[in-house]
């Protein structure tokens, strides 16, 4: 791993594992926010192979779950992929499913179980078959949740994005109005049924209908979101839970702005470079333009003064008559950057690319870290309508003209942390609740989100992680 030898030991120090038993949950005060759910018992199964993983064979399936858990007034659906990779031993234990989340909101749980089939079965073992699928709006989803009727559309609209908070505030609010009626045109009746609570309640389904009675489950990200609520609404069913990566449960629910997440980016950031210093002659950065760099915190002053001429004057990158473009202080850092920082067996991998763009070659780091690289991730909305429906700060209860108030807020915040939080929060989804039904929510949701909030403010059944 690029020779350093103190990287495997940080990476396994940066991923926090939390083991939340039955007993916890049962701390949870969960039958306060326990309700009647008009439950999918009659479900079943057909699976079909769909492909084989280091001799484990996966198989697939479908499953048609209420458009509204909370109630049955409609027969529509949703449509949910279902993937599992069998254990070779998993009869010895009863045959039981671990459920796998890995976050987002917006991942693709079918295509994370399929990339990371090989080492979910080193680190589980042979116990447990493993489970995932796409949450209801996400990717193979039936509907899928999106707001534009192409990937061309949704190419272009990316691209005409406004980006500065202080001079383009009003803009953006303009244009996200605009934007959340584009969406409920797009998704109808649907869109505001892809939320949270609505997902676990489509988890317990799935766990009826492979005929399972306990959740097994391990979320990373948000996946510590949708297991925190699933514990919520049917802790009764809830045997152990792995939450990775733990998120603020009172933050997603119930603030305007998700900034816990970056609590550590200034510290992390500077964790890499002091890494790759560490590192010696085998770190790519130690040297920039014949320059030898002698201390950490003298190359950490360069890369920043890096960062700050880029602001001024982004670089032009041309390739070919079809190819050409720019290098900007955004893209390197909420393309680049950040990514990175989120994922430290990358950092490798960036410092190569990045000294090779601070020594003047812009290739590498325009083919890695353009507006095109995004766009191939961008492949629904789901992020949004989920964000959206979750989030009690939308609508009536936003602050008023939304964009402003954020602007002056991670104005205080360190510089790495406001880049971030500036250029990679999508400003246009803010106020996108005002008015609009992608927001809205049953009676039986908004209860129960009430009391979700009441328990997350309380520090019942949260815990915080700073990574």
């Amino acid at each position: 791993m690029f020779g350093f030898r103190d990287w495997n030991s940080l990476v396994s120090c940066v991923v926090t594992t939390v083991c939340i038993s039955s007993a916890l949950v049962a701390l949870c005060l969960a039958k306060d926010v326990q309700m009647p759910l008009n439950l999918y018992t009659d479900a079943s199964l057909q699976w079909k192979h769909c492909g084989e993983v280091n001799n484990h064979t996966l198989q697939c399936s479908r499953l048609d779950v209420p458009k509204d858990h909370f109630s049955h007034s409609s027969d529509k659906t949703f449509s949910i992929p279902i993937i599992r990779m069998l254990a070779k031993n998993a009869s010895a234990t009863g045959d039981r499913h671990i459920f796998l989340n890995p976050g987002g909101p917006g991942a693709s749980g079918v295509g994370f179980l399929r990339g990371s089939a090989f080492d979910l079965n080193k680190l589980i073992g042979e116990g447990f078959h493993l489970l995932s699928f796409d949450p209801r709006g996400v990717c193979g989803s039936i509907p899928k949740a999106v707001c534009y009727s192409s990937n061309s559309e949704r190419a272009a609209a990316f691209a005409s994005n406004l980006w500065d908070l202080k001079c383009q505030a009003g803009a953006m609010y303009t244009r996200a109005e605009n934007k959340a009626k584009a969406c409920e045109d797009m998704m109808g009746e649907y869109g505001k049924y892809i939320s949270t609570p609505q997902i676990a309640a489509d988890m317990n389904s799935i766990l009826d209908a492979i005929g399972q009675q306990k959740m097994y489950y391990w979320g990373l990200s948000y996946g510590t979101t949708l297991g925190q609520t699933y514990a919520q609404m049917f802790p009764e069913r809830v045997s152990r839970m792995v939450l990775d990566g733990v998120s603020n449960l009172d933050e997603w629910y119930n603030s305007f702005l998700i900034e816990e997440s970056l609590i550590d980016t200034d510290k992390i950031f500077t964790g890499f470079i002091e890494e790759c210093f560490k590192a010696g002659e085998v770190c790519p950065l130690r040297s920039i333009k014949g320059e030898q760099f002698k201390l950490a915190s003298r190359l950490q002053s360069y890369i920043d003064g890096f960062l700050h001429e880029l602001e001024e004057e982004p670089i032009p990158v041309y390739l070919n008559s079809t190819n050409y473009g720019a290098i900007t202080r955004r893209t390197l850092v909420t393309n680049g950057i950040f990514f990175a920082l989120y994922k430290p067996t990358t950092w490798p991998s960036f410092a190569k690319i990045l000294a090779e763009l601070l020594n003047g070659n812009t290739t590498p780091a325009y083919n890695a870290y353009s507006e095109s690289w995004v766009l191939k991730y961008l492949v629904d909305e789901s992020t949004t309508f989920i964000g959206l429906n979750d989030n009690r700060k939308t609508g009536e209860n936003a602050p008023v003209h939304g964009i402003k108030p954020v602007y002056h807020h991670i104005s205080s915040r360190p510089e790495m942390s406001y880049l971030v939080l500036r250029c990679g929060i999508d400003a246009e989804y803010y106020p996108s609740a005002r008015g609009s039904a992608v927001s809205t929510l049953s009676v039986e949701e908004e209860d129960l989100l009430s009391s979700l909030h009441a328990l997350a403010t309380k520090d019942v059944f949260l815990v915080r992680s700073q990574v």
